[in-house]
């Protein structure tokens, strides 16, 4: 794994470029929130002009998952509308595929998004629709230490190799914080990437609106994290066993933190705050 500490990046500031790596999609835009230089997996918006079509099928030499954020895509005649969700191993085959008034998704691809010729492995995971509305918010507390955050979560894959859940929604409720303001950080044996949907997510690096963007990788101390107004996060667990490993110092907590962001050089132009409409 090649990706650096990106904490963290509001998408809004980033810059649409013309097509995908690897050429099978030159004619969308995307916005690259994160790249693995050694293996081609990148995080991006994709977006899809209004009219798009795809006539001819389509595998990708990657798994891709996807999440719609605007608009619709239909694949094979299954409409993905926003908060829908899909995720289609390397050599999926794709039949016709249109956006008749335009769609962003958030994508994650494994590997190079280049067209491919060999036919998925037959014990490839694929969630081919994911209604995430009508999914039901799991309220289950999975580290007591972490109870008073209220969380929720959406699991839309779950990872067979470490048994756990892969990539999910996050919720907690406004006026969140840590019990008596200070909490310890805690680090992952395992990369963990968020983009934040709604709402509203603040910890040392300031706060996190929609749009804003991380990829932590494994063994990186974070938090004290809390929400003023509630949050709406997607996140990922991934190349590793998701466990949490607490300091023993208490950090104190507030929800002023200023925005200090943690950026690659080639990243660092885009660190201001925003504080706009747009959502990505």
């Amino acid at each position: 794994m090649a990706r650096p500490l990106i904490e963290f990046v509001f998408a809004q500031h980033l810059p649409w470029t013309p097509g995908l790596p690897g050429g099978a999609r030159d004619d969308v835009s995307a916005k690259i929130l994160s790249a693995d230089a050694a293996t081609g997996a990148i995080t991006a918006l994709v977006r899809y002009p209004a009219g798009w079509r795809r006539e001819v099928p389509e595998r990708l030499a990657a798994e891709e998952e996807f999440y719609v954020l605007d608009g619709a895509l239909i694949i094979d005649g299954q409409v993905y509308a926003r908060d829908t969700y899909a995720c289609l191993p390397a050599g999926y085959a794709r039949g016709a595929a249109r956006s008749d008034a335009g769609c962003v998704t958030i994508s994650f691809f494994d590997a190079t998004p280049a067209p491919a010729r060999a036919s998925m492995a037959a014990d490839a995971d694929v969630v081919k629709f994911l209604d995430v509305m009508a999914m039901r918010w799991d309220a289950s507390v999975a580290d007591p230490t972490l109870a008073w955050m209220g969380n929720r979560r959406k699991v839309l894959k779950w990872d067979r190799q470490y048994d756990q859940k892969q990539t999910f929604l996050l919720s907690v409720p406004p006026h969140i914080y840590p019990e008596n303001w200070a909490c310890p950080t805690l680090t992952h044996p395992c990369v963990e990437e968020s983009f934040q949907l709604a709402g509203d997510t603040v910890g040392p690096h300031g706060r996190m609106t929609a749009g804003a963007y991380f990829w932590r990788p494994a063994g990186v101390p974070h938090g004290p994290f809390g929400s003023r107004d509630g949050g709406l996060s997607l996140i990922r667990f991934k190349h590793g066993k998701h466990i949490n490993i607490w300091d023993t110092t208490p950090v104190p907590y507030r929800y002023d933190f200023p925005y200090t962001p943690v950026l690659p050089p080639d990243m660092a132009k885009f660190g201001a705050v925003y504080e706009g409409p747009l959502r990505y």
